[in-house]
């Protein structure tokens, strides 16, 4: 048993009419939003000692065009994806890679949740092997006491490591800089309460289309931190881009609350809420209140 931390790159058509003016934005939308196009993977023993490493390109089977800001970002070329291998001949390798006992990791969920969603839109079925999973993001922003999730890049500064910027972006480096990471935070005692066995209940799809999400309230808590009592709202719960937030009061030590509610899709299809209450001060609770009364 041991870990394989993952890392992919993707080529989507977000803004892509504005370097291909034929291309027509609103005929994607029944398409897959992101395309599998480079997977780079690293394997560890329990004791942290490197394995093996790899990494390969995939040429794409459903955007036939290399969005520039893709190619900008990534350094990944056409001429790359033209030597890349099949979707599916890329996970046999991934598969055999990873093996059937170790616990599969990436920084944040996207990863493995568009692994999954890449196959089923592939019609690739042999994913039973994709079960023990760890969100290295969420276990390192939780050993590192930070409320909010860390950027990979954050958590490499913070712990010093070392980085060539050039060398981000690129599947294989990201895997190693994210293992780099791991590995200065790495407890075996700790580390297996974050690991899940139940890829498809947990929450890895962040929901973009807010226009039919009805709140329900009785999956959203807005607690005082401090008192563990219910808050007095004096903003209710609206949307901001991909959150809801709401501001409030504590009855008993009168601190000012700001309410964050998430949702995200499990990938059985499962809406899943995450709610945080935050005291703020008083200069940050107007600068909310005057977001709240511009929406209206």
């Amino acid at each position: 048993m041991g870990f394989v931390i993952l890392d992919l790159e993707f080529n989507n058509m977000r803004g892509i009419s504005q370097y291909f003016p034929d291309i027509i934005e609103d005929n994607l939308d029944n398409m897959m939003e992101n395309e599998i196009i480079e997977i780079g993977a690293v394997k560890y023993d329990v004791y942290m000692k490197e394995l093996e490493e790899l990494k390969c390109y995939i040429k794409p089977g459903i955007f036939k065009v290399l969005n520039p800001k893709v190619k900008e970002m990534t350094g990944i070329t056409e001429e790359d994806l033209e030597k890349g291998i099949s979707f599916s001949d890329a996970m046999n390798k991934l598969k055999e890679f990873c093996g059937t006992s170790n616990t599969i990791c990436s920084w944040a969920k996207d990863d493995i949740a568009e692994l999954i969603i890449n196959s089923n839109y592939h019609g690739y079925k042999d994913i039973n092997w994709i079960n023990k999973y760890l969100d290295i993001q969420e276990y390192c922003t939780k050993v590192l006491a930070h409320k909010k999730s860390l950027s990979l890049k954050s958590a490499l500064e913070e712990l010093r490591i070392k980085v060539e910027e050039e060398k981000l972006h690129d599947a294989l480096n990201d895997a190693k800089y994210t293992a780099e990471v791991f590995k200065r935070l790495y407890n075996s005692r700790v580390v297996k309460n974050y690991v899940v066995n139940d890829v498809y209940n947990m929450p890895a799809v962040m929901i973009r289309d807010f226009k039919d999400v009805i709140l329900e309230d009785n999956k959203t808590e807005f607690k005082c931190p401090r008192c563990h009592i219910e808050a007095e709202k004096e903003h209710p719960l609206k949307l901001f881009s991909w959150r809801f937030l709401a501001l409030g009061l504590c009855p008993k030590c009168k601190s000012r609350l700001l309410q964050e509610v998430v949702i995200k899709k499990s990938l059985s299809g499962q809406k899943i809420y995450s709610n945080i209450s935050t005291i703020i001060n008083e200069s940050d609770y107007l600068n909310y209140s005057y977001r709240f009364k511009k929406i209206g």
